[in-house]
């Protein structure tokens, strides 16, 4: 594993709230580690960062400091892990997934395992703004409005959600604005604060994180499991196999996967298939039913189901827009 220390790594995921409206892109690598791109969008109540990359290995970063800020965080593509400071346990983000998390003077470590076009947005919120909303929302979110009110650090969700299509629209239209350059800043403001509403749509009142934490050494095989899978993830796997090859029992092998990586044994695979499945319609050399069968899928149905609930978008309209 690659380590980095926060501030080596700050100028591409820094947080800033200003006055004026800015956008600000930022791009760095090491050799054989990972190859980032960012793009933050600031305005003086939120600052949106739009980070891809590819990891060549995993990279740890160490450290690194922010200021006290709500975190809207939308896995779009692969995994991750944060241990923030004042939450407890760590936060476990896998494709697909949310959550809201109110960070207070955080220290955070995170975690990105090696994996090709990693994507994630996050929506920072200056605490003002976020309180005032609540406020707006009324006397079902009375209870969240005094823990942020107190400055207490705490994630909305006990256990991630999965992004919605109403969630998905918000975030394509704050990334290209279909407005006139005029109203792009009032228009990028109202859907941030329909993000925060949509975020708080299946808010459950007084829900908290509890969970158990993982052995060391059971944190260890699971690391192993999951580098494991990520090489042979064609194979036909079970879920008994994997125990025995990995000295785990079935229920820390799967409870203990989805707390670590934020989704399922088997979800992880498939993940890993689609991902295949998609720089291969990239490539253009094969036909789509070809390219469903090589990953799993008998039915090309199916497979473009599981696709378009991934990526929303089709493999054929994938593959015309090459």
């Amino acid at each position: 594993m690659f380590t980095l220390k926060g501030n080596e790594f700050s100028s591409l995921i820094s947080r800033q709230f200003v006055q004026n409206f800015s956008v600000q892109e930022a791009s760095g690598s090491l050799k054989g580690k990972f190859d980032c791109q960012s793009k933050n969008i600031r305005d003086e109540n939120f600052d949106i960062l739009f980070l891809s990359s590819d990891f060549h290995d995993d990279v740890k970063i160490e450290k690194l400091q922010d200021t006290t800020h709500v975190s809207l965080h939308f896995q779009m593509r692969g995994n991750s892990a944060a241990d923030i400071s004042g939450l407890k346990p760590g936060m476990n983000m896998g494709s697909g997934q949310f959550n809201l998390i109110n960070c207070v003077d955080p220290v955070s470590t995170f975690l990105f395992p090696k994996q090709k076009k990693y994507e994630y947005i996050c929506v920072g919120l200056k605490p003002a703004f976020f309180n005032e909303v609540l406020i707006e929302c009324g006397s079902d979110y009375k209870n969240l409005l005094i823990e942020s009110q107190n400055l207490a650090s705490f994630a909305l969700f006990q256990t991630n959600r999965i992004i919605n299509n109403f969630q998905l629209n918000a975030l394509k239209l704050i990334q290209n604005p279909n407005v006139a350059d005029s109203l792009k800043i009032p228009f990028l403001r109202s859907k941030v604060k329909e993000l925060v509403l949509l975020t708080l749509n299946n808010y459950n009142n007084g829900e908290t994180i509890s969970l158990k934490p993982l052995s060391k050494s059971d944190e260890s095989k699971l690391f192993e499991l999951r580098e494991y899978l990520s090489k042979n993830y064609l194979l036909t796997h079970t879920l008994e196999g994997l125990s025995k090859n990995f000295l785990l029992n079935e229920f820390k092998l799967k409870s203990g996967f989805k707390q670590l990586f934020g989704t399922s044994v088997f979800k992880y695979i498939q993940l890993l298939r689609l991902e295949y499945a998609y720089d291969l319609i990239q490539d253009g050399s094969l036909p789509i039913n070809e390219i469903a069968f090589q990953v799993g899928y008998e039915s090309d149905a199916a497979f473009i189901r599981a696709f378009k609930n991934q990526y929303y978008n089709s493999p054929g309209k994938l593959k015309q827009s090459r």
